[in-house]
């Protein structure tokens, strides 16, 4: 991917995430059945957000924010 695709990429994918999490979608969600390793919809729910999330960060990091930038 180019630079400017990638970033952009991250940015959505990141905003996505956030939005799945926290907004009243997670109503949608908000149900005991059905269980998914052994936790409700909603707590599996919450968590799997916040590991797409986490992981996006962490490829985003690797990939581009990570980098040092040489002043010389």
């Amino acid at each position: 991917m180019s630079n400017k695709k990638s970033k952009m990429f991250f940015h959505v994918a990141v905003i996505f995430g956030l939005i799945m999490l926290e907004t009243p979608i997670v109503l949608m969600a908000n149900n005991i059945e059905p269980v998914i390793f052994g936790m409700p919809f909603l707590v599996f729910w919450v968590l799997f957000w916040w590991f797409f999330c986490t992981i996006i960060f962490l490829i985003a990091y690797m990939k581009k924010w990570g980098k040092k930038n040489s002043i010389r």
